[in-house]
């Protein structure tokens, strides 16, 4: 039986990371994306460039992932280099991230990019996660969101706490 593929395709070129996201950016894909960014951080990567242009949405679990990723692989004196970059990101997805705070932590480069060329793209397979396991990376996520933005807990403090509750 093979692997369960996530819809994300990636690549490694030196310390860059590239993920092509397909469909939703989710609380469900979320941990696959988890998962390989640390194991690939360990390997020395510190720069993930993700590229919007099939990608339907973004949850909040999804966009606090992201932040929390960035936080990790941006160093204090990078200046206003990020570790994180977005591309082909649509009106929506846009102003989803402006909305929670995370395009103050991210760099999203305007217009249409293509990956470098030359750069083979391979499936990633599913990370299963258990309910716990997605729960607490939610819990992170969503601190991660309040932590960047106070404006964030009138918007993700009840279900924090609601997260945080049923994992006690």
């Amino acid at each position: 039986m093979s692997a369960k593929r996530a819809p994300f395709q990636i690549a490694v070129s030196g310390k860059a990371v590239y993920v092509r996201i397909h469909g939703l950016g989710s609380m469900h894909t979320a941990p696959t994306i988890e998962g390989f960014a640390k194991r690939v951080i360990k390997g020395g990567a510190r720069q993930f460039v993700f590229d919007l242009a099939n990608c339907t949405g973004v949850d909040s679990t999804f966009m606090g992932m992201l932040l929390g990723l960035s936080k990790r692989v941006t160093k204090p004196d990078d200046g206003k280099a990020r570790g994180c970059v977005l591309i082909n990101v649509d009106d929506h997805a846009n102003k989803q991230l402006s909305s929670v705070g995370v395009d103050a932590f991210v760099s999203i480069k305007e217009g249409d990019t293509e990956l470098p060329k030359g750069l083979r793209l391979t499936e990633l397979d599913v990370v299963e996660a258990s309910d716990q396991e997605r729960m607490k990376l939610m819990v992170r996520a969503h601190k991660d969101l309040i932590a960047a933005n106070e404006k964030n807990r009138a918007k993700f403090g009840p279900f924090l706490k609601a997260i945080v509750a049923e994992l006690s």
